[in-house]
């Protein structure tokens, strides 16, 4: 068998897993606005333990509707009402031969006062971070009020048929909060000395214990190391270590090893740009100095570094994250040698985006399924082996193919370009992009296992269309990048900001960028590592407008080691000799030197193309940019979508 540690049994207390990986918990707000588990959420966990997940840690279960609600669709155990929905959740994940424990958490400091009606409660009043609402210490009546919440809230999950619980003691929810120096200021026995501060997650182990007996698994969720070397009393890993320790020998079963803090939330859930076992480190820390089994996350992209892990001793059991959203046969395409068909995470953040920036459910850029598949269920396997051609073999075309093959059509694919990819062939050439490379080989080679049709540097003439008398044409072209009609746009010194990712284009000395956008930022990136001096340019009054915060915080730091020149809330007006103008806002012009111009604008879809295939045959279904310009996520799902539902 490939990957032997990986698919090795493993145990937790009295509990054998039937591998090691881990699907840890993460936040998806698929639950119901009561809390209650819906069919949604459901579907998703279901999905996963199909897969050939060995344990579900599933997402933060609320242990208290009134003082903590983080989020409007937050799951929660919090009452009797939401065990119902629990056993079901439950029975779908046994089902499939998977464990589950139910993470239990209180918000603490992060809980949302707009839903709760009251200011949050913590161990003090210290802010989650600097600009946060402060919360109000909790009194010794409201703390014993809390641990008995965890007490009923781990009852509720044994009798809905749980297999243990995990108290979330990480990310610097209200037990982290109790366990920092930096949140804890208090003075009573719940603050002060080390032993105070574990004193809140020590009674409510007890009270678990007192009512579940000692064969009830007990997992908790920790920072072992937050990563804040220069905020002071914040935790480091000799801290974690202590920490660690101290459940150890209060009975836990199993220690779940996470990094980072409120402080630090990068060291947690991490961009792109962060290497697969960048803090390996501290779960190997922990699997030294522990006798329990330690869970890790190590932003794990595919069961080759997960194997390496474990045979590293690293860990006892991985902890997959995001490697989960993206594709939930992880697993079960490993243990079955097809590896190279696993979609992997992109780090692209459009996860954490939809949740923390938009207050929305999660999505996965590279998996439209995902969190769907209570409506998507199967595949309409109604094909009949009619024909269907793909005009472009970008993101959205492969994924059109793939979903059009499943259901039995017969499917070719005809790029024009020697080989597939579109845009992901230029998305991974910035620095960091490696992963992007990856989707494609792996979104390649699921549509070969398909048997689809593939055709490279064939163009789509309508004689071509004819001889294949396409029941329909699915139309995944891209878009055309937006270029102004200004005065000089026409100079040999201006380029596009495509034509420079691809080497087509050679830009040296002084290189303006115009458009700050992620495709400008990532141009930037790599004209600042080849020497050249940047000027960047946004019409919009902030650099890197509608970016994730922490991705494009993470770009922008890297891009100010090249000391560029920003220009925001300004309009290019005119290239001239060796310079640009530029208009702001409030009408008046500026004029700085530059040697050369990429222009970053964006894109938009060339209806001239949908019009030609329409022309050809009766039946068009523009997919992607050509539809709609947009991202990786909008793209594979406008393709999913529409290739799910022909008929």
């Amino acid at each position: 068998m490939p990957y032997e540690r990986l698919f090795q049994k493993g145990r937790i207390g009295n509990l054998t897993i039937r591998n090691r990986a881990v699907m840890t918990a993460m936040a998806t707000d698929f639950a119901m606005p009561d809390g209650a588990a819906s069919m949604r959420l459901i579907r998703y966990y279901q999905e996963r333990a199909k897969g050939g997940i060995g344990l579900i840690i599933n997402e933060y279960t609320g242990v208290d509707h009134v003082t903590s609600i983080p989020a409007l669709f937050h799951l929660r155990a919090s009452s009797d009402v939401h065990v119902a929905g629990l056993e079901i959740l439950v029975d779908a994940v046994h089902a499939c031969g998977a464990c589950i424990f139910a993470q239990l958490h209180h918000a603490g400091s992060t809980s949302k006062a707009a839903l709760t009606g009251m200011q949050a409660l913590s161990a003090s009043d210290v802010p989650i971070a600097p600009g946060a609402p402060a919360p109000r210490a909790m009194t010794a009546e409201e703390i014993r009020d809390v641990q008995q919440k965890f007490v009923d809230a781990a009852v509720r999950c044994r009798k809905a048929g749980y297999d243990g619980v995990e108290l979330h003691g990480a990310h610097s929810y209200l037990i982290g909060q109790f366990f920092s120096p930096y949140y804890n200021k208090r003075t009573d026995e719940y603050g002060g000395s080390f032993e105070n501060r574990m004193r809140f997650i020590s009674e409510i182990i007890d009270g678990i214990r007192a009512k579940l007996g000692g064969s009830f698994p007990i997992s908790v969720r920790i920072n072992g190391d937050e990563m804040t070397p220069d905020v002071p009393a914040t935790l480091n890993l000799d801290d974690g270590l202590k920490i660690g320790l101290f459940l150890q020998n209060k009975g836990i079963d199993v220690l779940n090893v996470s990094n980072g803090s409120g402080l630090n939330p990068n060291a947690n859930c991490d961009p792109y740009s962060y290497k697969p076992g960048w803090k390996k480190h501290v779960a190997k820390a922990f699997k030294q100095a522990l006798k329990i089994p330690i869970i890790a996350t190590n932003t794990i992209k595919d069961p080759d570094f997960a194997e390496q892990l474990l045979e590293e001793g690293v860990c006892d059991f991985v902890g997959l994250g995001r490697s989960q959203f993206a594709d939930p046969e992880f697993m079960n395409k490993a243990k079955a040698g097809r590896a190279d068909e696993i979609r992997p995470c992109i780090g692209c953040m459009v996860c954490r985006e939809r949740l923390i920036a938009q207050g929305m459910t999660v999505v996965c850029a590279v998996n439209p399924r995902m969190g769907r598949e209570h409506l998507y269920s199967d595949f309409k396997r109604n094909g009949a082996n009619r024909a269907i051609c793909v005009v472009g073999g970008g993101p959205a075309g492969m994924e059109a193919a793939r979903v059009l093959a499943e259901r039995g059509f017969r499917v070719t694919l005809l790029e024009k370009q020697p080989v597939l990819g579109g845009v992901l062939n230029l998305a991974d050439k910035p620095p960091h992009k490696e992963l992007i490379t990856r989707l494609t080989q792996a979104m390649i080679r699921q549509i070969e296992v398909l048997g689809v049709d593939i055709r490279c540097g064939v163009e789509a003439t309508p004689e071509m269309l004819r001889n294949l008398a396409p029941e329909a044409v699915f139309v995944a072209t891209g878009a055309k990048p937006i270029v102004p009609r200004l005065p000089g746009i026409e100079r040999t010194n201006v380029h596009l900001a495509d034509d420079i990712v691809s080497g087509k284009a050679k830009a040296d000395g002084r290189v303006a960028v115009i458009g700050t956008g992620m495709t400008g930022l990532e141009t930037a990136e790599m004209l600042g590592a080849m020497g050249c001096k940047l000027t960047l340019v946004e019409m919009l009054p902030e650099i890197g407008p509608g970016i994730f915060p922490v991705i494009r915080n993470d770009i922008l730091g890297r891009i100010m080691a090249f000391k560029p020149d920003f220009f925001a809330g300004q309009r290019l007006v005119e290239v001239l000799p060796g310079s640009i103008r530029m208009r702001k806002s409030d009408g008046s012009v500026m004029e700085t030197q530059v040697d050369h111009v990429v222009l970053s604008l964006g894109i938009a879809p060339d209806p001239a193309l949908v019009e030609f295939f329409e022309s050809i045959c009766g039946r068009v279904v523009p997919i992607g940019d050509a539809a709609q310009a947009g991202r990786i996520y909008e793209a594979t799902k406008d393709a999913f979508d529409k290739a799910y539902c022909f008929d």
